[in-house]
C-alpha cells in the first residue's frame, strides 16, 4: 500500500472533519494571524491537498494539526520536517545527538524505535 502524501492526509482529514477547504483555511488563518500575523487561504489549502505545492511551514501545519485534531508529529513527517521541540533538543543537548546517532547507526526498524520509546518511558516513571 503505497503511502499517503502530506496534501492526501490532510484532505482526508478535513473531509473527516466535515470541513469545507474555505473552513478550514479560516480557521487556520485565525490562528497563525494570533502567532505571528502570518496568512493561510483556501486556494493555497487547495493546491497543498492536490499536491501542487509544497506543504506549508512548520507553523501552518502545527495550526492544521490543531484544527484537525491531528497527530502534529504525524502531518511533519509527512512532509518532511522536524517538531521544533525535537530539532531544538538536538541542536541543544549533545548527549541527545549521541543517542540519536547511535541509535540511528544501529539501522533500528519500526517496532525496534518503538521499543526503545516504551523502554525509556518505563524508565522515567521509575
Amino acid at each position: 500500500m503505497k503511502s499517503q502524501t502530506f496534501g492526501q492526509r490532510v484532505r482526508l482529514l478535513r473531509q473527516l472533519k466535515n470541513l469545507s477547504q474555505r473552513e478550514l483555511a479560516e480557521r487556520v488563518a485565525a490562528r497563525l494571524k494570533e502567532d505571528d500575523g502570518r496568512g493561510f487561504d483556501f486556494t493555497y489549502l487547495s493546491k497543498i491537498e492536490n499536491d501542487r505545492m509544497l506543504p506549508p511551514s512548520i507553523a501552518a501545519i502545527i495550526q492544521l494539526a490543531k484544527e484537525l485534531g491531528a497527530n502534529e508529529d504525524e502531518l511533519l513527517a509527512l512532509a518532511g520536517k522536524a517538531h521544533p521541540d525535537v530539532a531544538d533538543t538536538i541542536k541543544n543537548s549533545e548527549g541527545a545527538r549521541v543517542f540519536f546517532r547511535s541509535a540511528k547507526d544501529m539501522n533500528l526498524s519500526e517496532e525496534q524505535w518503538q521499543e526503545l520509546s516504551r523502554k525509556l518511558k518505563e524508565e522515567k516513571a521509575k
